[in-house]
């Protein structure tokens, strides 16, 4: 499927809103942001959604994750400063600092135990993980087949 610029800019508006600790945007928010209408907000949606450019809520237009940032709370809290963001998993709480090159603080509950973790990010480093990995349940081709339970 091939994005239209203005897609790919609606998708920007949604990764800074998150990335700054905000909500991520409704529909009726874009569209008032890029004049256009609800209608054509949501068919934008759609399309970065097939093309695992986003991901929705099931049977709607809300968005749920943004890779690696996540719309919705877990259990994966990366501290960027005074700034909280969430993560879709282990991986992508490692990811957010990657993506936006800034050390950070991640507090995360073991997936088996409920047990809290705190690891850190300081330049290239990861400090806190001794004794731990990430596992992948599936490989990587079989992800978007169900994303949010992968």
């Amino acid at each position: 499927m091939t994005l239209a610029d203005s897609d790919w800019d609606i998708r920007l508006f949604i990764y800074q809103a998150l990335a700054e600790g905000s909500r991520a945007p409704d529909a009726v928010t874009i569209s008032k942001r890029f004049g256009i209408s609800p209608d054509e907000t949501r068919k934008a949606l759609r399309r970065l959604h097939e093309a695992h450019a986003l991901v929705l809520r099931a049977g709607s237009s809300d968005i749920l994750m943004a890779n690696p940032l996540s719309a919705v709370p877990t259990d994966y809290r990366v501290l960027l400063g005074d700034t909280a963001l969430y993560a879709n998993c282990a991986w992508d709480a490692l990811g957010i600092p990657a993506m936006l090159g800034a050390d950070a603080r991640i507090k995360a509950r073991h997936p088996l135990t409920g047990e809290g973790l705190e690891l850190a990010v300081e330049g290239d480093r990861l400090s806190g993980c001794r004794g731990l990995l990430v596992h992948f349940a599936l490989p990587f081709h079989q992800w978007y087949d169900d994303i949010v339970d992968t």
